[in-house]
Parts: structure tokens; C-alpha cells; sequence
């Protein structure tokens, strides 16, 4: 969706779990987005893929809830999640929070924006409307997320020893991919088993280096031509990825 000259946004086939890794660049200045989907009641309890969901909240910097403008009910949707997110872990309402109103070409979300905006304000957070159809306040979205991330602290790079180099022989390139079942892949290989074995995947940047692995021996090409669809799992050694192509607002 946001896919204009700048900002523009560049995704990635692949992400450990479901959540969807999403790259907008802002003045040459780069945004990493984690794509997580709607979080369900009881979510701290396991319900779903809700813990695995809220892990990977943990490890980012900032939250931006995306809320659909056409429900019934946006700010209890947004309260509900606000209290998962307590529930599962206090420390995570301590993190900076920008609220955005979705589907704003609807009329319903027309309709319900000034109210939903008061109450979010009311209760201290920053507030703005999007329609990520009609590509409206996208670019300011994205300008207003930089800000609030230049508000915080410096964040610490990936520690080197955490990004090994991973240069495979020419003798090791070879793979092998074959389906079992609709929507499981397995890629068999010394130097792309090695490589995701040695990946660290709590570091985006690790994350980005296998990707470019993966491209650079033409697994990524070969597994599209085999007919991987987004949603896939692709098992690679003991990793499993799930392949997708969805940006940031899931549209």
C-alpha cells in the first residue's frame, strides 16, 4: 500500500512466524514494520497464535494499532487489545503508542472518527485517520511514526558477533526443494541448512542477510516458480519460515 517514490515500502517473502516484516524508507531513513495480525480476546492466555503474537510485540520500539473504522465498535476494539497487551505484560503500555483509524473512505468510519479520536486523546494517546484503499495520510503516517521513533533512544545495532559472516562453497550451493502436502515446503541443502542454523532470528538485520542468501542461490526464484503461495510454510533444516508478500496494514 504505501508504495509512492517517498516513502515507499518494500517487502520481504518470508518471516519466522506469521507476522509479516515490511521496510518503508522516510528520506532515505529506514522504518522496519512488524505486520501483527488482530490479536484475539484471551490472547495472553494462548488463545490462537496469541503468545507467539505478543512475543514479537516485545521486541519492538513503538506500537501503531490499525483500527478498523468499519466495526461497530473501534475504540472498544482498541481498548480490548490495550488490555491483552497489559495483561500479557504491563511493560508493554510503556512503550510509545500511535492509534490510527482505518477505512476512512467509508462512511462509517467518517461517522465515527471525531468521537473515536476524542476518546483515544482523552486517554493520552497520539490519534490519526488513514484509508489504506485510497491511499490517504499514508505518507503522513509514516512521517509521524519517524517522529515519535526519533523521540527514543539511539537503538543498539545487532552486536557483530550475532551477524556471522555466511559465505557458502561453491561445492555447497546445491538444494534440493520439493512440496509435501498443499502447503508445506521443504528445501534440503549444506549451505542454506548451514546458513539458517547460523541465522540469529531475533535480529532483523540477520533476518535480511539470509533473505539475501536465499536470493543470491536462487531458492527464493525456484520456490516461487514451484508454486509456493503466500502463507506457505517453507522448512529449511530446523527453521520453519512462513512465506508472504502482505505489507504492514495487512491490505
Amino acid at each position: 500500500v504505501i508504495s509512492a517514490a517517498t516513502p515507499k515500502i518494500a517487502d520481504y517473502p518470508f518471516t519466522t512466524v506469521t507476522p509479516n516484516l515490511g521496510v518503508a524508507e522516510v528520506d532515505h531513513r529506514q522504518i522496519v514494520f512488524v505486520d501483527i495480525p488482530g490479536l484475539m480476546e484471551g490472547a495472553h492466555e494462548g488463545t490462537g497464535l496469541g503468545l507467539d503474537f505478543l512475543r514479537h510485540i516485545e521486541r519492538t520500539r513503538m506500537l501503531v494499532h490499525v483500527v478498523g473504522g468499519d466495526s461497530p465498535d473501534p475504540l472498544g476494539d482498541f481498548m480490548a487489545i490495550h488490555q491483552e497487551l497489559e495483561l500479557f505484560n504491563p511493560a508493554l503500555l510503556e512503550k510509545p503508542q500511535l492509534v490510527v483509524l482505518n477505512k476512512m473512505d467509508l462512511p462509517d468510519a467518517q461517522q465515527q472518527w471525531s468521537a473515536f479520536a476524542d476518546a483515544v486523546s482523552a486517554k493520552g494517546y497520539p490519534v490519526m485517520n488513514i484509508s489504506a484503499v485510497a491511499h490517504q495520510n499514508l505518507q503522513e503516517l509514516l512521517y509521524q511514526v519517524q517522529r515519535m521513533l526519533d523521540e527514543l533512544p539511539t537503538e543498539e545495532e545487532a552486536p557483530e558477533e550475532l551477524l556471522p559472516e555466511i559465505v557458502p562453497g561453491e561445492d555447497e550451493k546445491a538444494y534440493r526443494v520439493y512440496q509435501l502436502g498443499d502447503e508445506v515446503w521443504y528445501v534440503e541443502g549444506v549451505a542454506i541448512e548451514r546458513a539458517a542454523q547460523m541465522t540469529n532470528w531475533d535480529y532483523y538485520e540477520a533476518a535480511m542477510r539470509f533473505q539475501r542468501i536465499l536470493d543470491a542461490l536462487g531458492i527464493s526464484e525456484t520456490l516461487r516458480a514451484a508454486g509456493v503461495k503466500d502463507g506457505d510454510t517453507v522448512r529449511i533444516g530446523d527453521v520453519e519460515l512462513t512465506w508472504g508478500y502482505e505489507n504492514a496494514f495487512g491490505e
